[in-house]
């Protein structure tokens, strides 16, 4: 009789686990999915910021560096140097400072992006509990 109710006791520990493993495999996939559907909406708003701001930011540099532009050229035109060279000079100094800023602003963004990760950090965190969970129930089994 004793053995009959081990053996009962046991299928109904193993059933239980069973249980309770799926229900926590399940509710691990619904934070998952909430967790992503967070950082993607995140990156997706902020995505559209710098957007609107770098159309805008654009139109204003490229007045602002026509206005450099000539301006340097009235500048070497006035220390001696050929007009149409120092129209070409100045396009070719503007441009290269320029193309210099901007490959620094690429490189910070790419560091910024590589620092942030879009993995979820806080469901591997539950992943890894749930896995000792498991773990020390399969012990006491």
């Amino acid at each position: 009789m004793e053995t009959k109710m081990t053996d009962h006791s046991l299928v109904s520990l193993l059933r239980d686990l069973r249980d309770e493993t799926t229900t926590l495999v399940r509710q691990e996939i619904a934070l998952a999915k909430a967790e992503t559907a967070e950082k993607a909406a995140k990156v997706s708003r902020n995505a559209v910021f710098i957007g609107a701001g770098a159309a805008l930011a654009y139109a204003g540099l490229i007045l602002l560096l026509l206005g450099f532009r000539d301006w340097l050229a009235n500048c070497l035109s006035a220390a001696g140097t050929n007009p149409i060279v120092a129209i070409c000079l100045s396009s070719f100094i503007i441009g290269v400072i320029i193309g210099l800023i901007g490959w620094g602003l690429i490189a910070k963004g790419k560091k910024a992006l590589a620092n942030e990760g879009l993995t979820p950090k806080k469901t591997l965190e539950s992943l890894r509990e749930d896995q000792q969970f498991i773990k020390q129930k399969l012990a006491r089994t």
